[in-house]
């Protein structure tokens, strides 16, 4: 804040926020508001670098109170803003003058329920912290976003996250039973209902998932749980000289029917940074995948993976070489970020048998732009992570890493795939969602998400400017 910053915090006029203050400090205490330039840094950058400077951030304690705040919103004409840890790569949770609702607070497992299999959760719990709770009573949340150990089940739900057990378990959309919901309105509304069957009425509760916080905030969320499997698959690495051959065993061991728990490749690129960033010494191979198949599946696979030249296979001895394994994967963007460039991480979905195909064009963009594009993501599903590396003080460099991103999502929608598969579209890809959806005959579907987004939010003060409204 400068010499100045005494000064200026004393004279709260001066502040964007000081017209919400007195409002939002009798519905949250003024413990629980964050209003001077300083502080609101925090909230003013997610994790890939989009900034947009908040009026004001509270942090209910209650949904009554994230009601209450609604409301206020509403009747100032105030944007609204949710955000668990702010882990967004689209910009999805910035917003410039806008109410910050910090959901962390909101924290409690209300109920684990062993007979019906689902956990009752407040929107503020951590994705790891869930799983410690339920561990203890047999039972694990299956999606597994990188960000586990800080994204909260709000922001999950909100973007509709995926993870390294996609393949297996699906993402999070798969996973919600029921929500309660904060409106523009300030009301709250409760869809879905804790059961295996449920049809009474429209699906309310999938149009919400994923929804960005466009359309409400999400208060707590029931949640479908199952038991620990008693029986560990087998977790093995492999390296492929080309990404032709470990393409096509990709696809070869979809198509024999093997259902692996998680499916993950890295290039040699993303490999080199890794064993620089976190000392370890893997084999630096053009194409790496970390699988895990359950033993009646193992001899098929190994046939398939020795079939298409598998240069390496090792198999897990020990839970300590399984977590090394896992651990490979699930640093890979903080070892790339330990290069020192500035990243872009990207997430496109292929279709299966297109992803080797797709991952040599993404390095034939990568040459053309004069650009590095490390590449990573989930062989099972096709959800492909290009991490764009360029120097954000040269003027060049940044106008080539902004036409390789536009290129690779427009290549990925020219094969039938999607501009995104979990990280979302927020104030980064609205373009490109409304190129998707015309390539792919989606523009009546389009018009009625518009649609949607002003039924659910007439005066657009639910995040606006991102997802289905920048489209």
């Amino acid at each position: 804040m400068g010499p100045m910053g005494a000064k200026k915090s004393r004279r709260r006029a001066s502040r964007p926020g000081d017209r919400l203050w007195g409002g939002l400090a009798a519905i949250s205490g003024t413990q629980n508001l964050v209003a001077e330039a300083s502080r609101l840094e925090e909230y003013s950058e997610d994790m890939a670098g989009y900034r947009a400077t908040p009026a004001i951030v509270v942090r209910p304690g209650s949904e009554n109170e994230v009601r209450r705040i609604v409301a206020l919103a509403g009747r100032r004409r105030v944007p609204v803003v949710a955000r668990g840890a702010g882990s967004s790569l689209t910009g999805a949770s910035v917003s410039k003058g806008a109410i910050v609702v910090d959901m962390r607070r909101m924290d409690a497992v209300v109920k684990v329920d062993t007979v019906n299999w689902y956990v009752r959760a407040q929107a503020g719990i951590t994705l790891e912290e869930l799983n410690k709770r339920l561990e203890k009573e047999g039972f694990f949340f299956p999606p597994d976003p990188a960000s586990s150990s800080i994204c909260t089940v709000g922001g999950a739900v909100a973007e509709g996250s995926g993870g390294l057990r996609s393949v297996k378990y699906g993402t999070v959309k798969d996973w919600v039973l029921s929500l309660r919901v904060v409106l523009a309105n300030g009301r709250v509304a409760n869809f879905g209902e804790p059961l295996a069957k449920n049809r009474a009425g429209f699906d309310l509760v999938h149009l919400i998932v994923g929804s960005e916080g466009t359309l409400g905030i999400v208060t707590e969320a029931c949640l479908k749980i199952i038991p620990i499997p008693a029986a560990k698959p087998k977790r093995m690495l492999l390296t492929f000289d080309d990404w032709r051959s470990a393409g096509d065993a990709i696809s070869q061991l979809k198509a024999a029917k093997i259902m692996p728990h998680m499916f993950e490749f890295l290039d040699k690129e993303t490999i080199q940074a890794i064993n620089k960033n976190l000392n370890t010494n893997e084999d630096e191979a053009e194409a790496t995948l970390i699988v895990d198949i359950e033993e009646p599946s193992l001899g098929r696979a190994m046939e398939i993976f020795k079939r298409n030249g598998s240069r390496k296979v090792v198999i897990a001895k020990d839970a300590s070489e399984e977590e090394a394994f896992y651990q490979i994967r699930s640093m890979a963007y903080l070892a790339i970020r330990g290069l020192g460039k500035a990243v872009q991480v990207e997430d496109i979905v292929v279709p299966i048998d297109s992803l080797s195909e797709y991952l040599m064009k993404v390095k034939e963009i990568a040459s053309k732009r004069g650009l590095r594009i490390l590449v990573n993501g989930h062989a099972g599903d096709g959800n492909v992570h290009p991490v764009i590396l360029y120097d954000e003080d040269s003027k060049k460099s940044r106008a080539a890493a902004f036409q390789a991103f536009e290129e690779i999502c427009r290549y990925g929608i020219s094969i039938g795939g999607s501009v995104t598969g979990e990280h979302g579209v927020g104030a980064q890809k609205g373009r490109l969602l409304r190129e998707q959806l015309k390539a792919h005959e989606g523009e009546e579907a389009l018009r009625l998400m518009k649609e949607i987004k002003k039924v659910f939010d007439p005066e657009g003060i639910m995040n606006p400017g991102k997802y289905v409204e920048a489209a």
